[in-house]
């Protein structure tokens, strides 16, 4: 699983790959950083939601 792109992340993720959710939330760690403005709550809400997104998105 080490050259896999965010689609095929986001695939495998949705089917209860934890390691693949992690991978995502790694990939995008400074852009969450980056909104949620050095608040620790912003930066889990948005975790929040991007794992939600993620389970939700028709792949």
């Amino acid at each position: 699983m080490d050259e896999l792109n965010l689609y095929e992340l986001g695939k495998l993720a949705q089917k209860g790959n934890n390691l693949a959710m992690l991978k995502i939330i790694d990939c995008k760690k400074k852009m969450i950083k980056r909104y949620s403005f050095g608040d620790e709550d912003r930066y889990q809400y948005i975790i929040l939601k991007i794992i939600e997104g993620i389970k939700n998105y028709k792949f």
